[in-house]
């Protein structure tokens, strides 16, 4: 756990610069090495102080939370630029469609470097340098560690499970999409370097969920950016073409996904 926690606190710590700098996809790198951290720190809370970890997972995810939101409007405006694009739109109507995203970002941006730097971001800082120094453990913390990481991989597959029983609608999907990002998440810390406890069987686990994972974001991105256009038509119908385009991907997402659910199944056999 301890060389875990430390490899992810040190990614954390590399990202910042290129993350506050606005380089390309360098908020979502971040983002995502917030959220890695966050979900390992679920996955072994057995395993950990409860009080401790909860408050730095509470502090994780305000952090995410602000990254998430400069990453999303990122990512739309990226995706409504490659769909006006294909729908050849004139640049009045491109405009009209990338201009509030990209005035949004750049809000979003400023505001997630503004928490990085303030008071409440430098004590999380802080804190994540505490915790790579002496994770804080709890009293099954000595238990053999591979029989814990077993124990851990076995608990987010029976999550994503499920998730994936209760799949009825986008809140249930964002629900599923979650459990195996965690799933994802729990495998590439134990069995990739530096901890490297586990093996291929456990690496091929993470990648089913991240599929699942990926399918997921792929069909909520797509319905949101939808819902972007809509708003921003005012009844257009130079806008279909997009809208018809978002529709297509978030079909196809979904058309994939039971069999991500069953490579999962049989990875985790």
């Amino acid at each position: 756990m301890t060389l875990a926690v430390q490899d992810l606190v040190r990614r954390i710590h590399d990202r910042v610069p290129a993350a506050l700098a606005d380089e390309p996809d360098a908020v979502h790198r971040l983002r995502t090495a917030v959220r890695r951290l966050r979900n390992v720190l679920a996955a072994f809370r057995r395993h950990l102080d409860k009080d401790a970890t909860a408050d730095l997972r509470t502090r994780l995810k305000e952090w995410g939370d602000t990254l998430g939101r400069a990453r999303d409007l990122e990512v739309r405006a990226q995706q409504a630029a490659a769909a006006a694009d294909a729908a050849d739109l004139d640049e009045q109507a491109r405009s009209a469609l990338l201009d509030p995203l990209l005035t949004a970002h750049e809000q979003a941006h400023a505001d997630a470097v503004r928490w990085t730097r303030s008071e409440r971001g430098q004590d999380l800082d802080r804190l994540l340098t505490e915790w790579a120094a002496e994770p804080r453990l709890g009293e099954r913390a000595s238990r053999p560690a591979k029989k814990a990481a077993r124990r851990a991989v076995r608990r987010q597959v029976e999550r994503t499970r499920g998730a994936a029983g209760e799949l009825t609608d986008l809140e249930s999907a964002h629900e599923l999409r979650k459990a195996a990002r965690r799933l994802r998440h729990t495998c590439e810390a134990i069995a990739r370097k530096p901890v490297g406890l586990l093996g291929r069987r456990t690496k091929d686990v993470g990648s089913a969920g991240h599929r699942i994972q990926s399918l997921l974001g792929d069909h909520r991105d797509a319905l949101l950016l939808a819902e972007h256009v809509h708003t921003h038509a005012n009844g257009s119908p130079a806008y279909d073409a997009v809208v018809g385009r978002c529709q297509e991907q978030a079909i196809a997402a979904l058309a994939d996904l039971p069999a991500a659910l069953g490579e999962l199944e049989s990875r985790a056999r």
